[in-house]
């Protein structure tokens, strides 16, 4: 069963879709705010006239910064917009519930547009891309390099935001970034960064300044997109006492007493959301002021029934959201008892109704009922709602339950599963491509280990396996000293004389992270595991070994590339490895001391054919790169503009345009200098 629709006015039909409105909405009154708003309407105008245009909202907890987007988006709908979409982060740990805000968004545009609706959107093979996070597009392409899967999703998402603004204008909103996780704000800088093909999107994104300590992750993201020009930040400030008084008597219905609005502003200091409270609860203006925000804030809490403040305690141990189905599990109540705890909670504005669950007006409250929650009853919270998601997952969204299985074991102190939940977890979160949380979870893997004795047999996995798997997930993530920390201490548990593929295997990862960092010893390192792979019996890893030695000594100018391409490329024939052999013809087709003829580009087309039978895109589009570089090195320079030209069109098919796509505008744009067409340049 659903949640009641008790606050039918909080989604509303808008054309063919759901349109979504914030949660947060604060105080039920909105004074003020002019300056904020004018802005915001700026922007939105710019975006209406095609050109990029974001907005980054700061300000303290409970000043009003969704209850500001509330009523911007009730003005933009009234001018024609025709989708505002919200995703929120969500507190969840150290790990982070990977991409969260852009999955909601795409369940929401699945709702509303179904399956169908929303593939139709995307570009050639963009729902598969998509997929990876949200299943009901279908089944996501895992095969591939991680890095050339994540920069195609990436693009397919940033697709879809411009198909939707065909139709109108779109204004995202991603609520809460002081909470996004590595992999949303990689995503997020993406579309602000490219929201110059974005027309008709306006991006906004709130979040907590009172909470951006020194080295919050977020900071440096923030300050990234501050550089950019169509990016405007806005700090809110506290009401004045001329706007507090406007809210007092949109509460009250009637002109509050001066030395009512004294108090009341002289405690709050101008925080909506805390004079809202001591507004709505006369008690607390007396003497006895309540010694703190939190019991501020909890002062409607503690007036509701018993059975509605403990059904809180378990929505606040599940989240700042949950389903109904879920949160009756939790609580053991049916549906009818349910409702009836619940209902005084939204009569109170404590709750609102959230799609078919419910949420807390403002993450201000759940923290403050948190705090409520004895250490005991908050384990036993953690515990029942692992157990809960273990048995039956569909009570979230496909891929979260498993995650936040690992985060309710962990804090519930239960070694054992917490282990086990997050081996899972950080399974799912490879598969989503989300490289920085897959990592944070093996890292926590790694912290338990010691305490379990039977940890490997627990996991079906070595300790080396968890070292090996954290080494590939810090490179794919390009934390590249910390990946070079843990393929150092995997080789430390590996015996060449008895596995020598797999110690070469960790010398190459190694190595390669070395040569991203520009160290001397980096292609020492990858001859060394190319010396160490057996080379009998033939195999493919050994062919793409060579092929990645002979590229970054091709890079490095460095004597013997050609032969070892020369090598890869023999083996990668014998084994039948299309993409390596593709790989390694680009290398010797280019390679130092090489003279460049019309073999050589033969070479490439031959690359290009291969990498296209086995889908190596990437491989496919580096020959393009090269074999345009060849013709303007030749003076062939229209050839060159035209095999360029033809690569930036397959890049945008490829879903690769903002990357390898890049070079290869470049590539278009150098021959075309050359021929002096400066203005096509």
């Amino acid at each position: 069963m659903g949640a009641p629709a008790l606050k039918p006015w909080l989604s509303a039909s808008c054309g063919d879709m759901m349109e979504f409105v914030s949660l947060d909405a604060g105080a039920p009154v909105f004074v003020g705010r002019a300056e904020e708003l004018a802005a915001l309407e700026a922007a939105f105008d710019r975006v209406r006239q095609g050109q990029p245009s974001a907005v980054l909202i700061g300000g303290e907890a409970g000043v009003g910064k969704s209850r500001l987007l509330s009523e911007f988006a009730a003005r933009a709908r009234a001018v024609g917009v025709t989708r505002v979409l919200y995703g929120y982060c969500l507190e969840l740990s150290a790990e982070g519930l990977p991409f969260a805000p852009f999955t909601g968004v795409l369940r929401e545009l699945v709702h509303g547009l179904g399956t169908d609706g929303v593939a139709a959107l995307l570009p050639g093979r963009g729902a598969r891309e998509l997929a990876r996070l949200l299943p009901e597009l279908g089944e996501p392409d895992l095969h591939g390099d991680p890095g050339e899967a994540r920069a195609r999703m990436f693009e397919q998402v940033l697709a879809l935001f411009g198909r939707l603004a065909e139709g109108g204008p779109v204004v995202l909103v991603i609520e809460d970034a002081h909470w996004s996780d590595r992999s949303t704000r990689d995503l997020l800088s993406f579309l602000v960064g490219n929201q110059r093909v974005l027309d008709g999107v306006l991006i906004v994104v709130t979040f907590r300044s009172d909470e951006l300590y020194r080295v919050h992750p977020l900071r440096p993201v923030l300050a990234e997109l501050d550089r950019l020009g169509w990016v405007m930040r806005l700090e809110l400030p506290r009401l004045t006492r001329r706007e507090g008084r406007e809210l007092a008597v949109g509460l009250l219905g009637r002109e509050p007493e001066p030395e009512l609005m004294d108090r009341v502003f002289s405690r709050s200091e101008g925080n909506p959301l805390f004079m809202e409270a001591l507004l709505r609860g006369g008690d607390l203006l007396g003497p006895g002021l309540p010694e703190s925000l939190r019991d501020l804030v909890l002062a409607d809490v503690r007036q509701l029934p018993g059975q509605t403040q403990e059904v809180l305690g378990a929505l606040g141990v599940a989240g700042q959201r949950s389903g109904h189905a879920l949160l009756a599990a939790v609580t053991g109540l049916g549906d009818s008892a349910l409702l009836a705890a619940l209902e005084p909670a939204v009569s109170a504005n404590v709750l609102v109704p959230a799609g078919d669950g419910y949420g807390f007006r403002h993450a201000l409250i759940r923290e403050a009922i948190l705090g409520e929650v004895l250490p005991g009853e908050r384990t036993r919270l953690h515990i029942r709602l692992a157990e809960i998601l273990a048995a039956d997952p569909s009570l979230l969204a496909p891929g979260r339950a498993v995650i936040e299985q690992a985060h309710h074991w962990y804090l519930a102190h239960d070694t054992a599963r917490a282990l086990e939940s997050a081996w899972r977890a950080a399974a799912m979160a490879g598969r989503s491509l989300a490289h920085a949380e897959r990592l944070a979870l093996l890292e926590r893997i790694l912290e338990l280990w010691p305490a379990l004795p039977d940890a490997a047999e627990r996991l079906g996995a070595s300790h080396l396996d968890v070292l090996e798997s954290a080494a590939e997930a810090a490179s794919s993530v390009g934390e590249d000293e910390t990946g070079i920390e843990f393929a150092t201490a995997a080789l430390k548990e590996v015996d060449p004389g008895s596995d020598p593929a797999r110690a070469a295997a960790l010398l190459e990862r190694r190595g390669v992270m070395k040569f991203r960092l520009g160290r001397a010893d980096s292609i020492d390192e990858l001859r060394d595991a190319v010396r160490l792979m057996p080379a009998s019996p033939p195999s493919a890893a050994r062919a793409r070994m060579l092929a990645t030695c002979a590229k970054r000594m091709e890079t490095s100018n460095e004597p013997g590339a050609y032969a070892m391409a020369q090598e890869a490329l023999t083996l990668a024939r014998q084994t039948g490895d299309a993409a390596t052999e593709a790989y390694a013809l680009i290398t010797v087709a280019h390679a130092p001391g090489r003279e460049l003829n019309a073999e050589s580009l033969e070479m490439l087309a031959q690359a290009r054919a291969l990498a296209e039978r086995a889908q190596a895109y990437d491989a496919l589009l580096q020959a393009t790169v090269t074999e345009s570089d060849l013709l303007e090195g030749m003076g062939e320079h229209e050839r060159a503009a035209q095999v360029a030209r033809q690569g930036v069109i397959s890049a945008r098919e490829y879903g690769l345009a903002r990357a390898t796509g890049t070079l290869l505008a470049a590539n278009v744009a150098e021959p075309l200098m050359s021929l002096g067409r400066w203005d096509e340049a």
